[in-house]
């Protein structure tokens, strides 16, 4: 038995010509003897198409129009970049500034309280709270007038 019995018969084995193989009975023409007359025309040069001077101006026109429109973009591009970066180092310092500020506040409003400026009048500078007795209101709605001690003023129709 052969390697190739299980080959079908309708296959037909491998040729050396270059002939077309025969398909159901049927031979096809072979296209060298044929004559191709229905072939293409062997590739001719193609027609040379002149550009006008008017076309080539238009196009560089476009050319240098893009070129300027995307040079612009790209300026443009970078200094908003700038300008963002320039932003966000003035926020930051912002920030820094109010966190200083809420720092110092905090530490002002340590030192001076209150109870300490109290304090420091009475202990270091020896001053004392005034009593109700010591305090004297002056009304100044009839005029000028001067309360001198005791009551007695020195207009005569304001005496108390």
């Amino acid at each position: 038995m052969d390697d190739f019995d299980f080959i079908p018969s309708f296959v037909p084995a491998p040729s050396t010509s270059t002939a077309a193989p025969k398909i159901g009975g049927y031979e096809l023409p072979d296209r060298k003897r044929a004559g191709r007359p229905n072939a293409r025309p062997s590739a001719r040069p193609a027609p040379e198409r002149k550009v006008s001077l008017k076309t080539v101006a238009i196009v560089f026109a476009l050319g240098v129009l893009i070129l300027g429109m995307l040079s612009s973009k790209i300026y443009l591009d970078k200094k908003i970049v700038k300008n963002n970066r320039t932003i966000a180092n003035l926020t930051e310092e912002i920030d820094q500034a109010k966190a200083e500020n809420v720092r110092l506040t905090a530490a002002l409003s340590c030192v001076i309280s209150s109870e300490k400026v109290q304090d420091y009048a009475t202990n270091v500078l020896g001053m004392q709270k005034a009593e109700r007795y010591q305090i004297h209101y002056f009304d100044d709605r009839d005029g000028d007038k001067v309360v001198i001690a005791g009551g007695k003023a020195l207009n005569a129709d304001a005496q108390r």
